[in-house]
């Protein structure tokens, strides 16, 4: 099986919301929803993430660039936004995805996603990175 439907599998069957496969072998996952789980990965992670496989819930900007900061060439997504497709795409990295949805929300409806808007405020994937490393650090104090 491809790593791609392994994490693809995963990700239905145990009710997980990411998952990061390689070489047949998972090497994160979590029921975590969110960007945090993402990136807590990337950050613990780093090189060994190089041409993994990731399956996520819900893919939008913010996931789409820890994606490329990861170098992650192959990703499934429950629900893509149009310009985490459009971005990923342009990069060379495959991805499919079960519905494509404008933008990603806030939990209750009413907004954008925070982490989206930090992700358009960013012209590389390593902004983001850096933006998210601030953020989740000054939560942590």
């Amino acid at each position: 099986m491809e790593d791609i439907e392994l994490a693809r599998s995963l990700l239905e069957e145990e009710n997980l919301n990411l998952v990061i496969v390689k070489g047949g072998h998972v090497l994160f996952s979590s029921q975590e929803s969110g960007v945090a789980p993402l990136f807590q990965a990337v950050q613990s992670m780093g090189k060994s993430l190089y041409n993994a496989a990731l399956a996520d819930r819900i893919v939008g900007s913010a996931v789409a660039m820890l994606c490329l900061q990861a170098r992650i060439n192959s990703v499934y997504a429950g629900i893509a936004s149009q310009g985490a497709l459009d971005m990923l795409r342009e990069q060379g990295v495959t991805i499919n995805t079960k519905s494509i949805v404008p933008h990603i929300s806030n939990y209750d409806g009413t907004d954008l996603c925070p982490f989206e808007k930090m992700a358009a405020g960013c012209q590389k994937p390593s902004e983001l990175f850096a933006a998210l490393q601030s953020f989740f650090a000054e939560g942590e104090q």
